[in-house]
C-alpha cells in the first residue's frame, strides 16, 4: 500500500503524548523535528491498530495529538490564500486557518488510517544554520518494494527558533502549490469566504 502516493490523489480529489524536553529538542532541529514526527506518529498507528479498526474516527485524535504540533498549518493556510491575503479581514483569515487546519487532519486522517509498516528513510539535511526554510528528503518503500519519494518543508519560526513542517512533497507535487492554484482564482473572483464555503463543505464530506 503506497501511503503517500495517497497524497497525489487526494491533493487532486479536493478539485501529545510526548515528554516536553523531548519536544523541545525536536524543534530546534529540522530533523529531529521530522524524525520525532514519524516516530510518535508511526509507533501510535502501530499500537492502536485494534482501536482504529473499531472506531476509525480515533485517527483524527492521533493526527491532533502526535502531528499537528509539528506542522505549522497557520502558515501553511496563509501560503495557500498567498498574496490575497491582504484583501481579508482577520475574521476572515481566522476562519480560513479553522476550515484549513480540519481539512488538515481529516485529510491526513484520511491517508494514514491506510498505514501498513511502510519503511520510511529520512535523509538528513545539516545545512540547515542561518536559513529560514529548508527541504528534508524522505524515502518511504512499501512492502512490495515500491519506493516514493517525498519532500518535506520546514520552516523556522524567528520569535521561537522551532522548526515545523508546512508543506509535503510528493513525486515532485507540492499539496500547497497545488492548493494555491486551485483556490487562487477563486478567491479573486468571489472571495475567500467561498473558498472557506468549500472547505466545510469537504470537511462535511469526510465526515459523512
Amino acid at each position: 500500500m503506497r501511503l503517500f502516493i495517497s497524497i497525489i490523489a487526494l491533493v487532486y480529489s479536493l478539485s501529545f503524548s510526548v515528554f516536553a524536553a523531548e519536544t523541545d529538542t525536536a524543534l530546534t532541529d529540522p530533523n529531529q523535528t521530522l524524525k520525532t514526527l514519524s516516530k510518535q506518529t508511526f509507533a501510535r498507528l502501530e499500537s492502536e491498530r485494534t482501536k482504529l479498526a473499531e472506531h476509525p474516527e480515533y485517527i483524527k485524535v492521533i493526527i491532533n495529538e502526535e502531528l499537528l504540533p509539528y506542522f505549522d498549518y497557520k502558515y501553511a493556510a496563509y501560503s495557500v490564500v498567498g498574496a490575497n491575503l491582504k484583501n481579508t479581514t482577520a475574521e476572515q483569515r481566522n476562519n480560513f486557518v479553522d476550515a484549513f487546519r480540519t481539512y488538515l487532519v481529516n485529510a491526513y486522517g484520511h491517508i494514514l488510517i491506510k498505514y501498513d509498516e511502510q519503511t520510511i528513510t529520512i535523509l538528513d539535511n545539516n545545512n540547515f544554520k542561518g536559513k529560514k526554510i529548508v527541504n528534508i528528503p524522505v524515502r518511504m518503500r512499501d512492502n512490495n518494494g515500491q519506493v516514493t519519494q517525498l519532500s518535506f518543508k520546514l520552516r523556522k519560526n524567528k520569535k521561537n527558533g522551532e522548526w515545523k513542517v508546512y508543506d509535503v512533497i510528493a513525486e515532485g507535487i507540492s499539496m500547497l502549490d497545488t492548493k494555491r492554484t486551485e483556490f487562487g482564482s477563486l478567491i479573486q473572483k468571489q472571495g475567500i469566504d467561498e473558498v472557506i464555503k468549500l472547505l466545510l463543505e469537504k470537511n462535511d464530506e469526510f465526515e459523512s
